[in-house]
């Protein structure tokens, strides 16, 4: 046995100790192996990288990888070789002109199951750096046994068709309007004309949780019953989303217990502010309580505003699926649709598919979904009823369309706003053009003279 050298933090071997102090053990920090092929148990990464000045890509690149994973920015005297060959990275692709690079993970680095770990890991810990002026995590490739150990959704999509008894047509959603400032009884009114007029789904909006002019619980009860009252008059399933972001955990859980304990189906919470820590608590909650969740996330527009120091879209949709939600915001489709087409296909292929096929073009890996349900894409037509399509043409009948502002500017009113969406709806699933379906339905008909 070779002399051994005895550090406060443990005991090390002195050969060890002399290779480092002849710098012969950098290999260890070379995370760059071009040749490696990834394990079937490897957490799969890709980004888009651009170095800070006067800094080589490979370096960046390196610099990725060891931040991410067993390094920092200083030496560490205990990072033993076995350390190193356990837990190492491999940067296996490395495109400079694109700046594109992918790194493979062992999943001994990572908690499985939890969502903050996975992300703090591949993605925050390297953002704002010195060496790296620009950096994006595009996709991950998570392997079975982590898949495993997420819920996903409880229902997804088949399950909620179930519950609200629509089989084919993509499910008609709204947003009570104005989002804020009407009293609870007003405000519930206002989501029984949008039920009794033809919407499936009727929800509060992401800034209405519990303000001294529109209680939760006072919302709540005069909303179901409203709910109620419309599934009477109509004969059709109808369901009320309340949202349930609290300040705190455990006030978000005592809120999903009410709507459970009056007798709801569901539950909102804005999936953006409310953290990934509460989302998977909610999630644990929501089994039991057999909730379907409706997740708002404003996040999409935030990715959106600039492509420096972000996670994807795409990325932030699949890690939605994994959480469990049944159906999340994907995006507000405007006139751009046609230029946005095809991030929207994939981010309906990543909420349906099961599995989804690598896109170099679009940054996006392999990933098998092991089994875990499809989450219903949530969209809000703000295209209006020109484009919506090409909304269909997207994301076929697996959608729910949220048509708030369509149904709030219609002349005849919400109820009549509510009618028309509905029979866009129709029509487009009976093949019939708008124009004509519009000569038996006056409330379509209205719809299209005006522009809305």
């Amino acid at each position: 046995m070779g002399h051994q050298f005895h550090h406060l933090s443990g005991t090390f071997d002195i050969n060890f100790l002399l290779l480092i102090i002849k710098g012969k053990i950098g290999m260890l920090k070379e995370y760059i192996d071009i040749g490696y092929i990834p394990d079937e148990t490897d957490f799969v990464c890709e980004y888009s990288l651009e170095p800070a000045p006067g800094v080589s890509f490979e370096k960046a690149c390196n610099h990725l990888a060891e931040e991410c994973s067993i390094g920092t920015w200083k030496y560490i005297s205990l990072l033993s070789p076995k350390i190193a060959n356990r837990l190492k990275p491999h940067i296996f692709y490395m495109d400079e002109k694109k700046q594109t690079v992918r790194v493979s993970y062992p999943q001994d680095l990572f908690e499985f199951c939890s969502i903050p770990q996975i992300i703090s890991t591949v993605a925050y810990n390297i953002l704002n750096n010195k060496i790296i002026h620009r950096i994006k995590l595009y996709d991950m490739t998570l392997p079975s046994a982590p898949m495993s150990e997420f819920w996903g959704p409880k229902y997804g999509i088949e399950g909620i068709r179930e519950i609200i008894g629509v089989t084919t047509r993509p499910l008609v959603s709204a947003t009570v309007k104005p989002k804020v400032g009407l009293d609870s009884a007003t405000h519930a009114k206002i989501a029984y004309n949008y039920l009794t007029g033809g919407c499936d789904l009727v929800k509060d909006d992401e800034n209405l949780t519990d303000q001294k002019f529109n209680r939760f619980e006072k919302r709540a009860q005069l909303a179901f019953k409203y709910k109620d009252k419309a599934e009477e008059e109509t004969g059709e399933r109808k369901m009320y989303i309340c949202n349930i972001t609290a300040p705190t955990c455990e006030e978000m859980i005592r809120r999903a217990n009410f709507i459970s304990n009056i007798g709801g189906n569901y539950v909102m919470v804005d999936a953006a502010t409310a953290g990934w820590s509460s989302l998977q608590t909610l999630r644990d909650v929501t089994e039991e309580l057999e909730l379907a969740i409706h997740a708002h996330s404003m996040i999409h527009s935030v990715c959106n505003i600039s492509h420096e120091d972000v996670i994807s879209r795409y990325l932030v949709t699949k890690l939605a699926r994994l959480v469990g939600f049944d159906q999340f915001f994907i995006d507000v489709t405007d006139e751009k649709i046609l230029e946005d087409k095809k991030e929207l296909m994939s981010l309906r292929d990543c909420c349906i598919m099961d599995k989804v096929n690598p896109n170099d073009n679009m940054h996006i890996l392999f990933q098998n979904w092991d089994g875990i349900k499809p989450m219903f894409p949530f969209i809000s037509s703000e295209s209006g009823i020109p484009l919506m399509s090409e909304v269909m043409n997207i994301f076929g009948n697996d959608a729910v369309i949220e048509f708030s502002n369509n149904i709030c500017s219609h002349p005849m009113g919400t109820i009549s706003g509510a009618k028309a969406c509905r029979q866009v709806i129709d029509a487009m699933i009976a093949g019939i053009s708008l124009e004509e379906y519009a000569k038996t339905h006056e409330e379509l008909e209205a719809f299209l003279n005006n522009g809305v």
